[in-house]
């Protein structure tokens, strides 16, 4: 819970401001009681002064409205500041993420990212807006009271506490039940949102192969297993819960018998044995209210737990300063690579890349092409050796810094649920609508968009599903392109897109990349016969380097690729 104290810490005096309008609230309610009891002893010795009730009632009305007033006022600033922590919260989170291997991130379920990021922080708001303010009144407001309670007669007021003991002992059960169940919901909550993602981004292939019942299957075992797992939950807790709210507020069962004994006996006044019984009604009802938090308190303990496992993740190592760079040659020297420990991808990368130049990485699926560009690109540290680029450590350069100064392009393309035009923009927000139109025009765009219905204001879909992988490979280019940066990575950038098409791109984007560093991992040879070098990679090192013309000559290994590559084109 030592996060959940840092984010109230910075906020503490709007926080402070709610409890002290709470508490005022609270009081304000008991004062009722109090009036209340002096009408009903000023009756029963037979008082019949009607202004003196008149005034009372008065009196007990402006409590209740004084009450409502600084209830309205907590409840305000309190749900006010609740949404800021939650603001806060999830901009750490993103934060983090963006800071965070992308290794450990796909590692992780998209399931169960959205349930913390989404659900579980979302269910934190009741709580940080009402059990702060409210447990923190309603103990203050009651423990004001029963110290009145106390003066009047300290022997019927303790033992007007005995149900409460009683009913607290009952609620011990369940509080022990949240420790262990609540982390274990939390844990099939996130299964059951797995199986929904899979099943949704999966419909394609389950329509595909008739797996409709398998996986549906899946996804409904998920949700029973929740339900259930709830049901018995609560049904543990039924008995429970019944025997303390059914003892925990009737301390009237103790003070009238012993009360009543101690008037017999001359000890107790009767005013004060019904002052005692009315106030009791009010200290009691608050102390219950506090109880009701119990469950909160256990919740928050475990959503705070997994944020906590989010943000205390490693994170990539690089320095914040802003550096300026002379020129874009990128070195590798002595790279080691691992995603996991027991499994070396890289081992002992030596790879030059200057200014402006046009490179490729090429070699056979799984060899480590992708890995040697997201390491390029920031994705992930070297597990030794380095990285520089403009002869400074990227570990030197900040990740916004190094985000600026490469584009990017993989070949798995995710768009935005939002306008082409817009998608577009994400590579320079600044962009005018010519330019955009301009860059689609070379990336070979404008055609297809022009024929959609709202052109380039037509919506693409969740992730770009309303457009063709052919169609996305284009426009993350062309938003590639427009970024500008200095150094270009194409990850398999056109591996979706057909021959005839790939070929204006190819074109495209030898003018678009003119004076540019560019890393190019093709899948079809043909494409990249005339760069200035080809790395070779072959099981994690680098086999040889040099033109397409000096490595067929020198080495077999790229010769045999070579063959293979013209082989599989020509069966195709």
């Amino acid at each position: 819970m030592d996060l959940l104290k840092k984010y109230i810490k910075r906020n503490k005096t709007p926080y402070f401001i709610s409890v002290l309008f709470a508490i005022l609230g609270v009081i304000s309610n008991l004062f009722v009681y109090i009036i209340l009891s002096k009408m009903i002893i000023s009756l029963i010795d037979g008082s019949q002064d009607f202004h003196y009730y008149i005034n009372k009632i008065f009196l007990i009305l402006s409590c209740l409205i004084i009450k409502e007033v600084f209830v309205f006022l907590s409840t305000m600033i309190s749900h006010k500041t609740a949404y800021q922590i939650i603001r806060d919260i999830r901009k750490s989170l993103m934060e983090k993420l963006f800071n965070m291997p992308l290794g450990d991130i796909l590692n992780e379920s998209t399931g169960k990212l959205k349930d913390i990021i989404v659900n579980q922080v979302d269910n934190t708001e009741t709580t940080l807006a009402h059990m702060i303010p409210e447990m923190t009144a309603n103990l203050v407001g009651p423990i004001i009271l029963f110290v009145y309670m106390l003066i009047l007669d300290y022997r019927l007021s303790l033992i007007s506490l005995i149900p409460l003991v009683i009913g607290g002992f009952f609620m011990a059960g369940p509080m022990k039940r949240m420790k262990v169940k609540f982390p274990q919901a939390v844990k099939i909550g996130q299964d059951m949102n797995n199986s929904v993602v899979e099943y949704i981004n999966g419909i394609e292939v389950i329509k595909t192969f008739n797996q409709g019942e398998k996986s549906y299957r899946k996804y409904k075992d998920n949700v029973y297993k929740k339900a259930n797992y709830y049901y018995d939950w609560m049904g543990e807790n039924t008995r429970d819960y019944a025997i303390s709210m059914s003892i925990a507020p009737v301390g009237i069962l103790t003070i009238i018998p012993f009360g009543l004994y101690f008037c017999m006996d001359g000890s107790l006044d009767g005013g004060v044995f019904l002052t005692l019984i009315i106030l009791s009604f009010g200290t009691i009802q608050n102390i219950m209210r506090v109880m009701t938090f119990e469950d909160d308190i256990g919740r928050m303990s475990t959503i705070f737990k997994e944020i906590k496992n989010i943000l205390s993740a490693r994170e990539l190592s690089h320095k914040n300063e802003n550096v300026d760079m002379k020129n874009y040659n990128i070195e590798m020297k002595n790279v080691d690579f691992s995603y996991e420990e027991d499994k070396q991808v890289l081992k002992n990368i030596n790879i030059n890349v200057e200014e402006g130049s046009v490179n490729a990485l090429v070699g056979e699926s799984g060899s480590g092409k992708s890995t040697i560009a997201k390491l390029i690109s920031g994705f992930w540290d070297v597990d030794s050796g380095s990285i520089s680029i403009g002869n400074v450590n990227i570990k030197d350069i900040s990740l916004e810094k190094l985000s600026t100064i490469i584009s990017y392009v993989s070949q798995d393309n995710f768009l935005f649920d939002m306008s082409i035009k817009d998608n577009i923009r994400i590579g320079n927000k600044n962009a005018s609508d010519e330019e955009v139109i301009e860059v689609c025009k070379k990336s070979a765009c404008h055609d297809f968009i022009m024929n959609l219905s709202d052109g380039y204001d037509t919506r693409v879909g969740e992730a770009g599903k309303h457009l063709s992988g052919g169609e996305r490979q284009r426009i993350s280019i062309a938003r590639a392109m427009i970024k500008n940066a200095p150094i270009v990575i194409l990850d398999e950038a056109t591996s979706y897109i057909d021959p005839e098409n790939e070929a204006l791109i190819q074109d495209a984007i030898s003018e678009l990349v003119k004076g540019k560093t560019l890393i190019i991992i093709a899948h079809r040879l043909k494409t990249i016969t005339d760069v200035d070098n080809i790395f070779l990679i072959k099981n994690g090192e680098l086999a040889c380097k040099g033109s397409h013309e000096e490595l067929l000559k020198e080495s077999k290994d790229y010769h045999d690729l070579w063959v293979t590559a013209l082989k599989g084109e020509k069966d195709a």
